[in-house]
């Protein structure tokens, strides 16, 4: 679970940029990435996009610090090292990074509008990072909004706060902390005995409340699972490429099966979408993938992660095959070349790893 966000941290999109900013290995404090990161946003201007004004704009230094916490949190960040996280250098094996390298490097410009919005298979790497690494407060918000299906900003920061929250944090604090398990469990109480509006909202809990549950709707609108609908409303987007169905079985489960089920059965709706991908296709984008993870996980690269990433990388060039078939065809192409593919245990409770030798592979 993410323990440290604020309230202006909405964007999911800003996020693309910062993996880029630790390309070179070098370890950089929050701080300095901050700065070298709000130099690069700040003059993007866009007016036709600003007349919707979109929230969680960064417009300050603060803001910008605020986001690079955010990054940490997810893992596009690795707080000890301060550099890549997992997730960042997954992120980094995208084609659409590219275009971030381009605007971090200054070899190109980019609208408001791009740094922003997501396509669908960035939407699908954010909600895999999201239900991993905000466990199980996402998945409580997300399943109760689906339920809902359209709700108000101050309900849905009553339902997080008073009772997701509590939960949360009972299932990943340790008892040393139990606390501040005991201090959320009295939000409720605490709430409701302050009976002037003016002052709830000028109250330390209300600034707890606004720093914690709303930027969660916002990334679930950016990741096309809920619209706003109004000033301080929200539904369930009914032009989501998703099956609510499908999300509400997402929401339910433990972060080691996140993967599996968004990239085999989640797909589903999307097969109306993009043109399934032939088996050529898939050996073509595992190949590309593997020589990116390469680059930044080393030779022995987590087979179900290679995968996951293949998929994406399909999916960015207009074609689709879910986890089983890419599997599928990993396997074959592991057979037809047995002195080039190898498949190794990976450490106890994890993935298999696996090394390609690419040199004159071809297939």
């Amino acid at each position: 679970m993410m323990l440290e966000t604020h309230g202006d941290i909405c964007r999911l999109g800003y996020l693309r940029i910062i993996p880029c900013l630790l390309e070179d290995e070098d370890a950089k404090t929050f701080d300095f990435l901050a700065s070298l990161f709000f130099e690069i946003v700040r003059n993007v201007q866009d007016g036709n996009f600003l007349i919707g004004r979109p929230i969680g704009l960064i417009t300050r230094p603060v803001n910008a610090r605020n986001y690079v916490t955010l990054a940490a949190e997810l893992d596009l960040i690795d707080r000890r090292s301060q550099k890549l996280g997992g997730f960042g250098k997954l992120y980094l094996c995208m084609r659409s990074a590219s275009r971030f390298r381009r605007l971090v490097e200054g070899d190109r410009s980019l609208k408001l509008i791009d740094l922003l919005m997501l396509n669908d298979a960035e939407k699908l790497f954010f909600l895999w990072a999201l239900f991993t690494r905000d466990y199980p407060f996402i998945q409580l918000i997300t399943s109760w909004a689906i339920k809902k299906g359209r709700f108000r900003r101050q309900e849905a920061m009553i339902y997080a706060m008073e009772e997701a929250y509590p939960q949360s944090l009972r299932k990943v604090l340790p008892r040393s902390r139990i606390k501040e398990v005991e201090a959320a469990q009295r939000f409720r109480e605490r709430r409701l005995a302050i009976r002037d509006k003016v002052e709830w909202i000028k109250s330390s809990q209300y600034a707890k409340y606004r720093h914690i549950a709303p930027p969660r709707f916002e990334w679930l609108v950016d990741c096309g699972i809920l619209k706003r609908s109004g000033r301080g409303k929200y539904e369930v987007n009914s032009q989501m490429i998703y099956d609510p169905q499908a999300i509400l079985k997402l929401a339910s489960l433990s972060p080691e099966k996140i993967c599996h089920y968004l990239f085999n059965d989640f797909l589903k709706p999307l097969f109306r979408v993009y043109k399934p991908a032939e088996r050529y296709d898939v050996f073509k984008a595992m190949l590309e993938v593997y020589g990116k993870m390469r680059g930044y996980f080393g030779e022995r690269v987590d087979l179900v992660k290679l995968e996951c990433m293949t998929a994406l990388t399909l999916m960015e060039g207009g074609l689709i095959a879910d986890l089983n078939s890419i599997h599928d065809a990993f396997n074959s192409l592991a057979i037809q070349f047995p002195d080039k593919i190898y498949v190794m245990p990976g450490a106890r409770g994890k993935s298999p790893l696996t090394y390609i030798d690419t040199k004159d592979l071809e297939v």
